[in-house]
């Protein structure tokens, strides 16, 4: 029979006092949860951008829009918008169908008019030097409310006159003709209700939409 070990001698059955070890553990535990939840959704959303960007063309060698490093067309764009002295009435949105910059009409004409202004002149030539060195093809669809225009107007007829005279301009200043593709829907393609003024006064507009590489 084996030798009999007292209880005081056997270190095993020494007092535990380490507790604070456990509490360390769970904190740790808990720090490690958080990080990999934040990880995960960082990577999510740079993934998310980088679907976006990539379902566009980069902007080509040489071009002056790659001297600060980032070539991205939606963020070009996106700067390009909120500089110009239209931003207040200028949205942009990406969407399935493209990059949708969408100029309110007041800012471009007047009322009831397919003449551009000559400061929407002015605010479209800067624009378009940015769609110039773009290879992707461009939309310029014209739309207007359903508020009555003067004798002799359709509604079909000033959506698809603005949006030629907005191409035309944007022709003018360089950007290949054969790119561009016009057209109008009149009053049928309302992004608002339009029993309210303020929201028909935004489905009076002229959207230039840069089409992603894939559907070209």
């Amino acid at each position: 029979m084996g030798k009999m070990i007292d209880e005081e001698d056997c270190p095993v059955c020494e007092e535990f006092d380490q507790e604070w070890i456990f509490t360390y553990g769970d904190l740790v535990t808990l720090l490690l949860c958080f990080f990999i939840l934040l990880f995960s959704m960082c990577k999510m959303d740079i993934e998310r951008f980088r679907d976006v960007a990539d379902s566009f063309k980069p902007t080509p060698a040489g071009s002056p829009f790659l001297l600060d490093g980032n070539d991205a067309i939606v963020e070009r764009i996106s700067t390009v918008v909120e500089k110009s002295e239209l931003a207040d009435d200028t949205t942009m949105s990406v969407e399935d169908r493209g990059v949708v910059v969408s100029f309110n009409a007041k800012a471009l004409f007047e009322s009831g008019s397919a003449v551009l202004t000559e400061q929407a002149k002015q605010e479209l030539s800067k624009f378009s030097k940015l769609l110039y060195f773009l290879p992707n093809k461009l939309l310029v669809e014209g739309h207007t409310d359903d508020a009555p225009l003067p004798k002799g107007m359709s509604h079909w007829g000033l959506s698809s006159a603005r949006s030629s005279v907005v191409a035309r301009h944007l022709i003018t200043e360089g950007v290949d003709e054969k790119k561009i593709t016009t057209k109008g829907y009149g009053k049928y393609r309302p992004q608002f209700q339009n029993n309210i003024p303020e929201q028909r006064a935004l489905n009076n507009r002229v959207e230039v939409i840069v089409i992603p590489e894939e559907e070209q």
